[in-house]
């Protein structure tokens, strides 16, 4: 993608908590006690962290802050690894559902230490008197519908740091770019979420790493449900694109060229670099842990045209990085676009490659 930053080391939390069969906002049932997979919860009967998400029916602080609790940081993080934070993810196990992994919500912007008291009125405040993290009452966000989150989509959405795996006894630290894609799959999954919009349009992740000026909310409302798998997809992404801007378009094709139709064209070439494999050089890059060959997508024709079929498998090809950069900033032309290859001009050079076909 054009004007990358570098990423952000620890700019967001992935922190658990017991399941709660009433969202957090209320006691927890009976099963919900008895079926924790924490003893301390199953001991004592209690956790901690039932009122998580009561936001919008229990008082925050005369500061406007609203606490809640993890067990996860009874051993607080270290103070200068997360000197960056600005998010804190919750995931939770559905003991009723298999122990499925579920991102229920987060804390934007919180502040983090061993102990926040309540000081509010109400009587549940007896009880639950307290907690280790905090944070503005619009910056708690509640997920309706969770984020399901395995080790195996970890992995496929890059959702966890390289080689990492969900924390079962702590929590794992995400970069910019895991925060990034949380917040688009949790948009996805709730696209009616006012709040959620409204906290993604203002986070500086969205306004400061990718430097784009377009609204966020727009790319939400063009993409919807469309999850750019299969040719339909992407021909009914194509049709709302028109007249959007071009940084739309091209946050677009980046989600196209991030995506599971983009993993199909990668296996299709077996991982190469077609245009290292024109010029009869080594096609492939380095390996990754999960033992595939690193390799990136490129749309030949620029999104921008909007041409028929510009966003389509046709005009995507699989080159390393050292040629995606080259194409888009390097001493190469298009010459010729037929039905069944490109041809390009590199630095004086020729070359053919042939296009990608996939029968969907």
């Amino acid at each position: 993608m054009e004007n990358e930053q570098p990423i952000i080391i620890n700019y967001g939390i992935l922190t658990s908590i017991s399941w709660n069969s009433n969202n957090w906002a209320d006691e927890p049932e009976v099963n919900d006690l008895k079926k924790s997979k924490y003893d301390y919860v199953v001991d004592n009967g209690h956790m901690h962290e039932s009122l998580n998400f009561g936001h919008e029916i229990y008082p925050s602080e005369e500061d406007g802050y609203y606490i809640g609790y993890t067990p996860m940081f009874n051993r607080l993080p270290d103070v200068e690894n997360s000197k960056d934070v600005q998010i804190v993810f919750f995931i939770s196990s559905d003991y009723s559902n298999d122990n499925a992994k579920s991102i229920i919500g987060f804390y934007g912007f919180p502040e983090i230490d061993s102990w926040f008291p309540r000081t509010a009125k109400h009587n549940l405040y007896k009880k639950y008197d307290g907690g280790n993290i905090k944070a503005h009452k619009d910056d708690i966000i509640y997920f309706k519908s969770p984020v399901i989150i395995s080790n195996r989509n970890v992995i496929l959405e890059n959702l966890l740091p390289t080689d990492k795996k969900i924390s079962q006894q702590g929590f794992n630290y995400l970069n910019s770019d895991n925060v990034y894609n949380l917040l688009v799959l949790a948009l996805k999954r709730n696209p009616n979420n006012k709040k959620l919009k409204k906290f993604v349009s203002k986070f500086p992740l969205m306004i400061e790493l990718k430097k784009e000026e377009l609204d966020l909310l727009d790319f939400i409302d063009v993409i919807g449900d469309t999850t750019a798998d299969n040719v339909d997809d992407i021909e009914t992404l194509e049709d709302k694109m028109k007249n959007k801007s071009p940084e739309l378009k091209q946050r677009i094709s980046s989600y196209i060229e991030r995506g599971s139709i983009a993993q199909k064209v990668k296996r299709m070439t077996n991982f190469k670099c077609l245009v290292c494999e024109a010029l009869n050089m080594n096609p492939h890059s380095f390996t990754k842990s999960n033992g595939d060959k690193y390799i990136e997508t490129h749309h030949v024709e620029q999104v921008s045209t909007l041409k028929k079929g510009v966003l389509g498998i046709d005009n995507l090809i699989t080159v390393c990085a050292n040629h995606h950069r080259q194409l888009h900033y390097g001493n190469s032309t298009l010459i010729e676009s037929t039905e069944n290859h490109f041809k390009f001009s590199i630095d004086s050079q020729t070359i053919k490659v042939n296009k990608i076909k996939i029968l969907d």
